[in-house]
């Protein structure tokens, strides 16, 4: 087949498909209207009276009352693991997308550090080439991000003043 006749091909059959969706389409509204028509206040106290006595010829409520108490407990214990499930797999969710947010900062700060690192190499050299002289050393203050990112933070290594202690606390 030729490229031209699978296109033709294609739109005819897109064409036949929005033929399709507007029939269905005034179909379904055709029901609804003619659902919303039959429903007579009539036919609604019917429906009414009908479902209340098959409800209460099951007798539901009895047959529920009537369980044993372990069987409650084991309901209610059932229930409680499918919501810690649910709860359980929200977090695990929550986490992978922490986790994949961490590494994409992480991989824009190596991204940052090293093009910082490189443009200071690059400036460098090219002072030291202006100047002709030897470039000059990074500053002796100021780690490179690599070692910056192994160094600990002085702020924990001490123990927190009885204040933030309490408030640390108080905030769980």
């Amino acid at each position: 087949m030729r490229f031209e006749e699978l296109v033709q091909r294609v739109q005819d059959t897109e064409h036949a498909l929005e033929l399709q969706r507007s029939h269905t389409r005034e179909t379904w509204r055709g029901l609804r209207t003619s659902w919303r028509e039959g429903w007579t206040p009539t036919r609604i106290m019917l429906a009414g009276v009908l479902s209340g006595f098959l409800v209460g010829r099951a007798q539901p409520v009895r047959k529920v009352v009537g369980l044993p108490a372990s069987r409650w407990v084991q309901i209610g214990t059932s229930l409680w693991s499918l919501a810690a499930s649910f709860k359980a797999k929200d977090a695990a969710k929550t986490a992978e997308h922490a986790a994949d947010d961490a590494g994409v900062a992480a991989d824009i700060a190596t991204d940052t550090a090293t093009g910082t690192d490189a443009t200071a190499a690059g400036m460098a050299r090219a002072a030291g080439v202006a100047g002709h002289g030897p470039a000059p050393a990074a500053s002796p203050g100021r780690p490179s991000a690599p070692d910056a990112r192994r160094r600990a933070d002085p702020q924990w290594q001490t123990e927190p003043r009885p204040a933030e202690a309490a408030t640390e606390l108080s905030e769980r």
